[in-house]
């Protein structure tokens, strides 16, 4: 299984089955849910940011 952070609340993805992705600046990002997915989109600096603390 190849898993990835999710950027906005800090939960582990599942990459092998999950479909919320995200390309940005070149990277691919990655969702537990929708909700995340949506709130990266609008402000994906915000949640890449160092000082972004995940919500989880």
């Amino acid at each position: 299984m190849a898993t990835e952070i999710d950027p906005v609340c800090g939960m582990e993805v599942d990459t092998t089955t999950s479909q919320l992705s995200h390309e940005h600046d070149g990277s691919t990002y990655w969702f537990c849910g929708k909700g995340c997915l949506l709130e990266f989109k609008d402000d994906p600096d915000k949640y890449l940011s160092p000082d972004h603390r995940p919500s989880m």
